[in-house]
């Protein structure tokens, strides 16, 4: 797709045309004039946890959209496990509790970003995969024993009259399933009103681990989560597995460290008790301020305005929209 910038400008325009049919309840989406890849947005929180608030957000497509996700990040400071906060420089999607985030790390998401490893995990882990391209590049092959290494090339020797299959370029692969704009917002508005969604959240895919944390402490006080942590996926399992093997390489290094060296908590060692209902009360409430509202917008592309207007003029307008769409109908 990035090698056909028209077609790709033709498939946005279509989505979002599409969405006019049929768009997530409570969501509404501006295109950027001249610009198919920007989209803003406006969520209307109508039930849920997070109910009601009133969520400004972009979404901006990159030149391999659909292959590679989209970038959603939301202008209006919100408490929730899958955004990051509007305070914090920078966290990566494939963030840890006690992990550092540098220049190289892939996959990063901005303040106010919306994490969407979790509704979408097929279009993360690119940080492995391209660390395995690498090496294949440079001839370097991962270390394995003797046997498994003749296992591996009697498999996989092809016979000398086997001719290579020719590459196909990505846009002409059908076989595989892309994921959709509406898709997306279906996701995102998933996020803020359905409870089992966020419980089904793992903490590798927050991006606000405090969040997070708050959120499961809140629904074990409601009775409602009794498990200490999300069910893991195959890729959560197996980036475990690495971090454990990690950890039992350096064990040696860490025991000779001092032991009057303070070892400061992980998030998880907090008390979060009540921290989630005073953050999203707090939140919800600045999102309906008349400021927030009314007033300027954080981003200068935000083409989705309110205006404060009294209720004879509310009324009227609403004639008008049934008197429009009586007479199309």
């Amino acid at each position: 797709m990035s090698g056909l910038p028209s077609l790709r400008k033709q498939q946005l325009l279509s989505e979002f045309a599409g969405l006019k049919q049929a768009c997530p309840e409570g969501i509404f989406v501006s295109l950027t004039p001249g610009d198919a890849t920007l989209w803003s947005g406006v969520l209307f929180v109508r039930k849920g946890p997070y109910c009601p608030a009133i969520l400004r957000f972009q979404i901006s497509f990159p030149d391999s959209y659909p292959q590679l996700p989209p970038l959603v990040t939301f202008s209006t400071d919100m408490f929730h496990p899958l955004i990051t906060p509007l305070t914090t420089y920078m966290y990566t999607t494939d963030i840890q509790e006690s992990g550092t985030v540098s220049a190289s790390d892939q996959e990063r998401l901005p303040p106010g970003g919306f994490s969407l490893r979790h509704g979408f995990p097929d279009w993360f882990g690119r940080g492995r995969r391209s660390m395995i391209e690498a090496r294949r590049t440079s001839g370097q092959q991962p270390a394995m024993s003797p046997d498994a290494a003749t296992a591996l090339s009697s498999a996989t020797t092809p016979p000398s009259t086997t001719v290579p299959a020719p590459r196909i370029p990505s846009y002409m692969r059908t076989g595989q399933k892309s994921v959709s704009a509406y898709e997306v917002l279906h996701y995102i508005r998933s996020a803020f009103d359905d409870e089992e969604v966020l419980d089904s959240v793992p903490l590798t895919a927050a991006g606000n681990p405090g969040a997070w944390h708050a959120w499961r402490t809140h629904r074990k006080a409601l009775g409602k989560l009794v498990e200490d942590a999300a069910p893991a996926s195959a890729d959560d399992e197996q980036r475990n597995k690495e971090e454990n093997e990690h950890d039992t390489e350096n064990t040696q290094d860490k025991a000779k460290a001092t032991s009057s060296t303070a070892t400061p908590r992980r998030p998880g060692e907090w008390n979060w008790d009540g921290v989630w209902e005073d953050r999203v009360k707090k939140n919800v409430a600045s999102s309906l301020s008349e400021p927030v509202l009314y007033g300027e917008t954080k981003t200068a592309d935000d083409l989705i305005k309110f205006l404060a207007m009294e209720d004879n003029d509310i009324d009227s307008v609403k004639e008008n929209l049934s008197r429009t769409i009586g007479q199309t109908l």
